[in-house]
């Protein structure tokens, strides 16, 4: 059996890597934040800096040895009041030096410093696993073991205003090695643990923890994460929205190739203080400036996702960073998807056949509606108003639309034609023929000039030189619809035939077809990596597909079945429109969960970036 103290802290590269909490320094009114330095004993290690509410009390804990070494010391408890502006001496706290405690925390009413110790609850417990307790600061010598601790081992307790608890446990029902949890308070003590989302738990670590007093944002260490600087430890920030908390993302310009743990944050916000740790080295507390980190970790979820609501007749902006929908503009009767965005204008197309609206989610297909209107909407997707809304002759259903050039290029499907119009005034200057049923959706590949229009009546797609007006026509698969063009390439989904053909526009050849993807593959969109991610409406599922060799890398099952699809330009989520459940959901491409879903409209379809093309 692993030592407690081991178990407990030191990091293994194999099994645990262990326990984060970034300790957030503040200030009060009358307390100033002191440098680290201040709360220095004559130990090796330093780790998990908390202060009281009003600032006048800080508690670390302490101990002798080297990170990670089995031969450590047992650690203790330390504090230190501030009178006159000057600390005192550091002295072990009252109920500290007996048995190894650790992770100490004051409840925002001032009232319990909550920690973690190895001592037994009883005379005839034999654990040795970490339990939390509390102990009373205004109580002389009242300790109490909490009735949430479990067989196994608990860490880093942190309570709220409304006095909940959070902490991080490796009980059962986990996803992975360690994952943290909330429990409500109730009077006397808590409410049964409830595990925290997936947007923050994990297959692989999640230890200590920070939370702020409303509960609005949490801090915590991972570990074994693709996206750890240092794969024992480093610090995570998530924040909660009206959908859900975000997807957690490591504290950018913080972490460190040392285990980076421990957070607290005094009571001005401003500090953060946490823990670094070296293997083989000590442990120290540092500092940082948590304002800019924060604002950065926020910055990250940029930029707005812009989504067409079928049925509402409206394309609506989504804050992803708040979680929420934030502006609306009426479109033309059912808005099927929006055309690219350049020089921040978008344009929807009033396709005017849509699902009858629903408010609420429903699980079967709804009756479709027809109200044909013929109607564009030109968008400025960055001021949010309209530049242009008109109705064009001789195209009773336009679906899709792509802009180049100021001109906007339109999808026709009774007419199998795409007409040209001039931005700026709506004018219709020219078409294209397809001479193909059902010419569904448009993307451009640049290098080449060519417009890839899917057939979906025909299974093909025919190629359009925008420059030189030449077509044609490719065959490809039953009911060819969603498409991706990218480095050359014009990726699409054969809807029925279940496939993707990847064609050369150069040279008007399918240079790949990749059979049995999915059930209904409708939507295309590529991460990052530049691999293609691909919805799929009838097995309910995203599909991973190698851009180089073609293999499929992965299989994400969702929950319902997706309309549409988009990456993330930057990160590895996926936003997915659900239009039965009248909303977005935001899957992790990393664990496959989905982590948040955002209401939006009803029966979402097309999804755009508001400041990329991606």
């Amino acid at each position: 059996m692993i030592p407690r103290r081991i178990f407990f802290r030191a990091i293994s590269w194999l099994h645990l890597s262990i326990v984060i909490t970034l300790a957030l320094a503040a200030m009060s009114q009358t307390a100033i934040a002191q440098k680290p330095s201040a709360f220095k004993t004559a130990s090796d290690n330093h780790l998990g800096l908390t202060f009281s509410p009003d600032g006048s009390m800080a508690f670390w804990v302490a101990w002798n040895g080297t990170w990670g070494s089995n031969a450590a010391s047992q650690r203790v408890i330390y504090m230190s009041r501030q009178q006159h502006g000057v600390w005192s001496k550091p002295t072990p706290a009252p109920f500290s030096q007996i048995f190894s405690d650790d992770d100490p925390f004051v409840s925002p009413d001032g009232r319990w410093l909550y920690f973690v110790s190895e001592r037994p609850a009883n005379e005839d417990d034999e654990k040795i696993d970490a339990d939390i307790w509390r102990y009373s600061l205004i109580e002389e010598d009242r300790l109490e073991h909490l009735s949430i601790n479990s067989e196994s081992a608990e860490y880093s307790p942190v309570v709220t205003a409304s006095g909940a608890l959070y902490f991080a446990s490796t009980r059962d029902g986990g996803l992975g090695q360690g994952d943290l949890y909330r429990a409500a308070s109730m009077d006397n003590g808590f409410h049964t643990p409830e595990r925290l989302s997936a947007a923050i738990n994990s297959v692989t670590g999640e230890w200590n923890l920070w939370v702020s007093t409303d509960e609005s944002e949490i801090v915590f260490e991972a570990s074994s994460r693709p996206t750890n600087v240092s794969m024992p430890g480093d610090l995570y920030y998530s924040w909660r929205t009206p959908s859900g908390w975000t997807a957690a993302m490591p504290v950018e310009g913080l972490n460190s190739r040392d285990s980076d743990l421990m957070p607290r944050l005094h009571p001005d916000g401003e500090t953060l203080y946490y823990t670094t740790a070296p293997i083989g080295g000590q442990a120290r507390i540092a500092t940082a400036a948590w304002g800019p980190l924060r604002a950065r970790a926020r910055a990250a979820y940029s930029p707005t996702l812009l989504v067409a609501n079928r049925s509402s007749h409206e394309m609506t902006w989504v804050d992803l960073a708040r979680g929420e929908v934030v502006a609306r503009i009426a479109t033309g009767e059912g808005p099927h998807l929006l055309s690219n965005v350049s020089a921040g204008r978008v344009l929807a197309t009033g396709f005017g056949e849509f699902p009858k609206p629903h408010s609420e989610p429903v699980s079967s297909r709804p009756p479709f509606v027809k109200a044909l209107n013929s109607r564009l909407t030109l968008i400025d997707a960055i001021d949010r108003s309209v530049l242009l809304d008109t109705v064009i002759a001789d195209c009773a259903r336009p679906h899709a639309s792509w802009l180049v050039d100021r001109r906007a290029y339109v999808t026709c499907e009774s007419e199998k034609r795409v007409l040209v119009l001039d931005l700026d005034n709506g004018q219709t200057i020219g078409h294209f023929d397809t001479l193909q049923k059902g010419s569904h959706v448009l993307s451009f590949e640049p290098d080449s000039r060519t417009l890839a229009v899917t057939n979906t009546g025909s299974g093909s797609v025919t190629l359009v030189n925008i420059d030189s007006g030449d077509t044609e026509v490719v065959k490809l698969a039953a009911g060819s619809e969603g498409s991706l063009a990218f480095a050359g390439r014009i990726w699409i989904g054969n809807a029925t035939d279940g496939s993707i053909s990847i064609v050369d526009p150069r040279t008007s050849t399918v240079v790949e077809q990749i059979d049995s993807v999915c059930g209904f593959p409708i939507a295309l969109s590529r991460d990052p990596q530049d691999q293609v991610w691909v919805a799929c409406f009838a097995s309910a599922e995203l599909v991973s597909i190698d851009r180089e060799s073609f293999a499929i890398r992965r299989r994400i099952s969702l929950g319902d079945q997706p309309l549409n699809l988009l990456i993330h330009p930057k990160r590895k989520l996926a936003y997915v429109s659900l239009p039965r459940q009248n909303a977005i959901a935001e899957i992790s491409l990393d664990t496959g969960m989905e982590l948040r879903r955002i209401r939006v409209g009803i029966e979402p379809d097309g999804l755009r970036w508001a400041t990329s093309d991606h």
